[in-house]
């Protein structure tokens, strides 16, 4: 210990803590405090925001605030010194000013006791102009895809379907649309009341800064449905009327029907039959009946879920007409036609209708024509496709008309009788003869399948 105390560098280290406690008695015992009322050293305030007062911003839109921060050199005492920068302000009056663009100088409030030295920069730039509001409607795009098996409908807007568009004047003609986006992508049913952020576009589509949007979004609905087919309906008969009257028509309340099923279902139907029984026929020129309907097999759903019939039936009869000309389609250049079976071109028809629609009819208003499309060289029987006014019905709806025809390369001699041209504007040859209709097994087929040339 008597080391220690002899020697020079502990004494040293003595000195210096006998030193600071002396120095900590004097101060704390007497209350003074460290004096903070001498000035401190300039200080720099950086990125100062440029608050805008006295501007309509009902009126007109403010943009090219240049620049938009200052810097403030300031001195004052260290107390009144604040390290609270939002207690230094820089401000712009616009107060008074209309459209245009000024030089304006700027202005400050600093915390008491506090004094600027400089401000960098003291003026600004800045350009005022007149705003415009456009009523603009919105567009709902969606980008991605539903769930398989389902398809995105027509996204709804919820109420009017339009905003207000407020831009600068000199901008207002380059509004081209306000749009939103959904993402579909995976949803698995319908969304309601989506809130969706709105976009104004100009002409080359790109994002219109300076646009405020009125209300900014909107809220939508994004139905999600099942993959359905608008279809029309096929109408087949079946029964029969009482004697002496005529269907002239059938007529249902809707002309189609939606269909729900897979992708494969829907691509391979095109239309929905509908069977109507004439059978159910009441004696009134129009008897209405309901039918339910049901999805084939393989869909999901049908709509409408029923569907009105209504008959249109009036007293008539029936009656044969003769000679009807039979017309030839599709000839071609390279064959020559015999007829075969009729020898000339004309047959016979019995129809059946309403007395008045039977009265008018003659057989120019009925239209029979047999297709040689397709037929090389050789005896055919070619089908024959009637057409009869509207009212008017084949009296056997089971009726198969055919024709024989002989195809012969031009040059070279027929087997059948020689066959003497017709007049070129109706296509057809003319060989005398006559045809006979043959019946076709298994009855019942509808007028329709007869006009559009089913049968053999």
């Amino acid at each position: 210990m008597d080391k220690w105390l002899t020697h020079n560098n502990f004494a040293k280290v003595l000195a210096l803590v006998f030193s600071i406690i002396l120095w900590a008695m004097v101060h704390l015992d007497s209350g003074t405090p460290v004096d903070s009322t001498t000035l401190a050293q300039p200080r720099f305030i950086d990125n100062v925001k440029i608050e805008v007062t006295g501007f309509d911003e009902d009126k007109y839109i403010l943009y090219d605030l240049e620049p938009s921060t200052v810097r403030m050199e300031v001195k004052g005492k260290r107390i009144d010194l604040t390290t609270n920068f939002s207690d230094y302000k820089a401000r712009l009056d616009l107060e008074n000013l209309g459209p245009g663009t000024f030089t304006l100088p700027l202005t400050h409030e600093l915390p008491p006791g506090v004094e600027l030295i400089s401000m960098d920069p003291s003026i600004v730039k800045v350009t005022i102009e007149a705003k415009e509001t456009r009523s603009m409607p919105v567009t709902i795009v969606t980008k991605g895809e539903p769930a398989d098996g389902l398809v995105l409908g027509t996204p709804i807007v919820s109420g009017s379907g339009t905003v207000d568009v407020t831009l600068p004047a000199s901008e207002v003609k380059e509004l081209s649309k306000v749009e939103g986006t959904v993402d579909v992508t995976g949803l698995k049913e319908t969304v309601k009341g989506k809130s969706v952020k709105l976009t104004a576009y100009d002409m080359q589509g790109k994002p219109m800064e300076n646009a405020k949007i009125s209300p900014s979004s909107v809220d939508v609905d994004v139905p999600i449905n099942k993959l359905y087919k608008n279809v029309p309906i096929e109408i087949r008969k079946s029964g029969q009327l009482p004697t002496g009257y005529v269907l002239t028509g059938v007529e249902t309340d809707v002309e189609g029907v939606v269909l729900y099923g897979s992708k494969e279902g829907l691509e391979g139907i095109s239309s929905y039959p509908l069977t109507v029984d004439v059978s159910r026929f009441d004696g009134s020129p129009e008897t209405k009946y309901s039918v339910d309907l049901t999805p084939p097999e393989g869909f999901e759903k049908i709509e409408p879920s029923s569907v009105t019939i209504t008959l249109h039936v009036m007293p008539g009869g029936q009656k044969q007409l003769d000679g009807i000309p039979v017309t030839l389609k599709n000839t071609g250049s390279l064959y020559d036609v015999k007829w075969i079976r009729p020898t000339e071109p004309k047959l016979s028809l019995t129809v059946v209708g309403s007395n008045e629609a039977l009265e008018a009819l003659q057989p120019e208003n009925v239209q029979l024509t047999a297709d040689l499309a397709h037929l090389g060289a050789g005896t055919h029987t070619v089908p024959i496709e009637v057409q009869l006014p509207e009212g008017v019905e084949m009296a056997d709806p089971g009726l198969s008309m055919t024709v024989d025809v002989e195809l012969t390369e031009k040059g070279n001699p027929a087997s059948g009788v020689p066959v003497e041209p017709s007049d070129p504007a109706d296509g057809a040859q003319s060989p005398d003869g006559n045809g006979t209709p043959s019946r076709q097994e298994g009855g019942g087929n509808s007028t329709e399948d007869v006009t559009s040339g089913n049968g053999t």
